[in-house]
């Protein structure tokens, strides 16, 4: 029996103490709370209970640990060496934390991620300067009116040849209608079976010559009506496709024509207007409104100017 009770407390005197037994037998010697412990070191009342506990199960580098031990130790007078090599007997953490042990992989996984952040930047960029783009080139085609390809271009030369056409043709209708107003002056005066009452030749010679004067003023007119160009003016409500051509078969004007814009024009009457909106159009003629509620809205709709009546 006596044997055995010595085996036993030889047992108890081989017991390592650990280091939190250590400090803490030292702290209540010293008559310190742990929250004076925890003050002076700078570290939570929970670690330093953890301490005392030998409770090592922490998400906390060994290098720390073993520096908080030593900071311990020191304000409760206990050798650094003792308490240090307790520690490293009681063996409860005999390799890094995985925070620790990982962090070389972290920083490989982080630089991973940086290039993939990277290119995703880059990605984001590209597409937004895609939109930008498409934005400005949207804007562009909208603010432009867009033409119809209603007749074929024409190069400038072959433009040129038309004016010159043109203008001989008017050339020719004016030599024309002068050599009709020389013989019908001619056929006027000399005429042997135009009859003049005698007594009217004495008593009003300038009659005559006054009537004459008047079929040649109105001969004049109508050959200046003729070809004298009427001016046009289109104002436009909203968006509306249109085509205009005159008396000579030109086309004056075609394709869409954005809202807000005033556009005048001139040509040789009658003239062919067709609207793709003619509820968004309105018309001055010669200086009058042309009246278009005979229009119906939402079609297209092709009439002539003059209106007649």
């Amino acid at each position: 029996m006596s044997k055995n009770i010595n085996m036993s407390e030889e047992q108890e005197e081989q017991v390592v103490k650990g280091p939190g037994q250590l400090l803490k037998e030292a702290r209540e010697r010293a008559n310190l709370s742990i929250q004076d412990i925890a003050d002076k070191v700078r570290l939570k009342k929970s670690l330093i209970e953890d301490i005392e506990d030998d409770n090592y199960e922490l998400d906390i580098s060994l290098t720390f640990l073993r520096g908080y031990i030593k900071l311990y130790a020191k304000q409760v007078q206990v050798s650094e060496v003792e308490v240090l090599a307790a520690f490293d007997n009681l063996n409860t953490q005999n390799k890094e934390p995985a925070k620790v042990k990982s962090f070389s992989r972290r920083v490989a996984n982080q630089a991973n991620d940086d290039k993939l952040m990277l290119l995703t930047y880059l990605v984001i960029l590209v597409v937004i300067a895609l939109v930008v783009i498409w934005w400005f080139q949207q804007d562009k085609d909208t603010s432009e009116p867009l033409t119809l390809p209603i007749q074929p271009l024409i190069s400038q030369a072959e433009q040129q040849d038309l004016d010159a056409l043109k203008t001989e043709r008017n050339l020719s209708v004016e030599n024309e209608l002068d050599s009709n107003l020389e013989n019908f002056s001619d056929s006027v005066l000399n005429d042997s079976q135009l009859t003049v009452p005698q007594e009217v030749i004495e008593e009003t010679p300038e009659t005559v010559i006054e009537e004459l004067e008047s079929s040649t003023e109105n001969i004049d007119i109508s050959k200046s009506e003729a070809v004298a160009p009427v001016e046009l003016i289109f104002e436009f409500s909203g968006d509306c496709w249109m085509n205009l051509s005159d008396a000579t078969g030109e086309n004056i004007a075609y394709g869409v024509k954005v809202k807000g814009r005033v556009m005048p024009v001139s040509g040789i009457p009658p003239f062919t207007v067709t609207l793709g909106a003619s509820e968004a159009v309105k018309i001055s003629y010669a200086g009058e409104a042309v009246d278009l509620s005979f229009l119906p809205p939402g079609n297209i709709a092709k009439f002539n100017l003059p209106l007649s009546e």
